[in-house]
């Protein structure tokens, strides 16, 4: 956490107008945890301490203000709050401007190239609010978002936000949200950026494990039990379809059995074929290949 003597005084001094108490059922209900002001500025600083004044970042919970008061002056920056009560005092703490909606609708400020916040806990709006974000920021351009661990929790869900983003996540203690109740969940910082060639980053086995799941269910038996079995879905695609095919066909047979029911959205499917066939299977002529004795 690198903050100047004065950069942490001018946090803790807008950290020191405590907002309204809210019970602990308002909390739950409304999914309001507030980031701790401090933390909030360590996010910033290293995940947005390059954005300059031709930046606008977008907070779209800004909860009582602490990711908005994050974000230097010389940053443009706009909040969005569901609760009056909280946009007024985010508003008043930071000086920024905060508008009453939701964000899932909520006109969005122009330009923005940046979203950084601590939405609520809820997977179908995180899913919308990445949504609205995917269409507006460039390439480069990142959304980083406070959230639960779970939100990863299955390889169809990442898979399929990957399609749009590189995701990298980093572990956040649950003790940061002490008050006004303790948060039981584990958490995670997530960082989405805008990719054209969109990674994954520090997540394993996810697009494996979702491309396994749609084998057949036998198929998948294999997968996860035979020793000796298949150590990839192409792998055992191949090996179904041969199966089919008699034990041994020519390539445009084994294309024409693939096609529409590839595991995978590989634009490089035939290519993928050839190497795995060259690599596990017997060749019997140019173009032609056979199961393995032991298949």
């Amino acid at each position: 956490m690198n903050l100047s003597q004065s950069d942490l005084l001018e946090s803790f001094d807008r950290a020191m107008v405590a907002p309204e108490p809210r019970d602990e059922s308002q909390t739950k209900e409304l999914g309001q945890y507030f980031t701790p002001a401090w933390f909030a500025q360590m996010l910033y600083d290293e995940h947005f301490s390059h954005l300059t004044e031709r930046d606008v970042v977008w907070e779209p919970a800004a909860g009582i203000g602490a990711c908005l008061a994050a974000i230097p002056a010389h940053v443009q920056a706009h909040g969005t709050e569901i609760d009056p009560c909280l946009a007024r005092i985010a508003a008043e703490r930071t000086g920024r401007r905060v508008d009453v909606g939701d964000f899932c609708t909520a006109p969005m400020p122009e330009g923005v190239s940046a979203v950084f916040g601590n939405p609520p806990f809820e997977l179908a709006l995180v899913e919308k609010l990445l949504a609205r974000c995917a269409p507006v920021l460039s390439e480069g351009n990142s959304c980083g978002l406070v959230l639960p661990a779970y939100f990863f929790q299955t390889s169809s869900t990442v898979v399929r936000l990957n399609s749009k983003w590189t995701i990298s996540h980093s572990m956040i203690p649950r003790d940061l949200f002490n008050r006004p109740v303790q948060m039981v969940k584990p958490l995670i910082f997530a960082l989405f950026t805008r990719d054209n060639a969109p990674r994954l980053v520090g997540f394993c086995g996810y697009q494996e494990t979702k491309e396994t799941r749609e084998l057949p269910e036998k198929s998948q038996r294999l997968m996860d039990e035979s020793f000796n079995g298949p150590r990839s879905v192409w792998r055992e695609v191949l090996a179904t379809v041969l199966r089919e095919l008699g034990g041994e066909a020519p390539l445009s047979a084994i294309y024409r059995a693939v096609e529409g029911r590839r595991p995978t959205g590989n634009p490089a499917w035939k290519e993928q074929l050839r190497k795995v066939a060259k690599a596990h299977f017997t060749w019997v002529a140019e173009g032609v290949y056979a199961l393995p004795t032991a298949a």
